[in-house]
């Protein structure tokens, strides 16, 4: 392996030796950002707290460009400005003056256990005693119910009992699951929280889940984070869905079936819930499970299936 840490750059103005979190969030990206809450997180902390950037991942070893081609802009007869990834690391401070860290930027494509060893040597130098991701995945969830966020970690003893799901099953991994399974084997704590956007959603901004993900993280790192106007923004979303919602039966079907769906989830999960009628828990871990495989598969895999 190449030296871990020449990927990473502090700023020139930076004292490390000066700098100490107990917490770090990270929001690179995973599969998919349903509901472009990871971008939205991203710009509420960075917009709402004091923050500084303490440095850089060279992004240019660690991305795929030909497979996630980022933005160009030409203008009439030339080429103007071009949007170069940037895995960024920020230290802020919560609404107490806390610091913690952040680490933000697309899905490294490339040398993932270097990326991940430079990252550890991060997380040592600044002395983090917590790494908590933030991520969503499309999921069969209504709008009209609270966002659920499953949690999984480097140690089960980190997350509450039936937080997580309650499958086990294999499938390719991101680059989050690779980072939790190597910063638990070098003895770090890592939390993971995944939000569940409607899939109906997830193509557009959904507010919701961000501020669900806000609420956990709060709990798992005491830090003070205000929620600025992503609660407005939130009800203004479902004000829309809503309004799109009551002008066609057909969606109206489509939901109460998603909602029955999620109710029976819920409560064979253990959380509160009135349920008449529950199916049997092992139907219900066997569907969610055939629906996170599908997250998987591309198109060509789905359309072989097809036939």
């Amino acid at each position: 392996m190449l030296d871990p840490m020449s990927l990473f750059t502090y700023d020139s103005s930076l004292d490390q030796r000066t700098v100490r979190a107990e917490s770090m969030l990270v929001t690179l990206g995973s599969y998919v950002d349903a509901g472009h809450d990871q971008r939205i997180i991203n710009e509420h902390l960075l917009n709402t707290l004091p923050n500084h950037e303490l440095g850089q991942f060279d992004a240019d070893q660690v991305y795929d460009y030909a497979g996630h081609r980022p933005q160009i802009v030409f203008d009439k007869d030339h080429f103007s400005s071009f949007a170069s990834p940037r895995i960024r690391l920020h230290l802020l401070h919560d609404a107490d003056d806390v610091p913690f860290l952040l680490l933000s930027g697309p899905e490294p494509s490339l040398q993932w256990e270097r990326m991940a060893a430079a990252i550890e040597h991060v997380i040592t130098e600044f002395d983090v005693q917590r790494t908590v991701l933030v991520q969503t995945f499309p999921a069969p969830a209504p709008h009209t119910r609270p966002v659920l966020v499953t949690r999984f970690a480097s140690d089960p003893d980190l997350i509450p009992i039936n937080s997580g799901l309650p499958v086990t099953f294999q499938m390719s991994s991101s680059f989050g699951g690779l980072l939790t399974l190597r910063l638990g084997e070098q003895g770090h704590a890592v939390v993971g929280l995944a939000a569940h956007v409607p899939q109906y959603l997830a193509a557009m901004d959904y507010p919701d889940a961000a501020l669900a993900l806000l609420n956990v993280v709060r709990d798992v790192t005491h830090l003070h984070l205000p929620e600025g106007d992503l609660a407005m923004r939130a009800r203004a979303t479902r004000a829309q869905v809503d309004e799109s919602v009551a002008a066609s039966p057909e969606l109206q079907h489509v939901i109460t079936q998603i909602e029955e769906h999620h109710d029976t989830l819920i409560a064979e999960r253990g959380l509160p819930i009135n349920i008449d009628s529950l199916p049997n828990g092992d139907q219900i871990a066997a569907e969610l499970e055939d629906y996170l495989r599908g997250l998987d598969a591309g198109p060509s895999d789905k359309s072989a299936d097809a036939g």
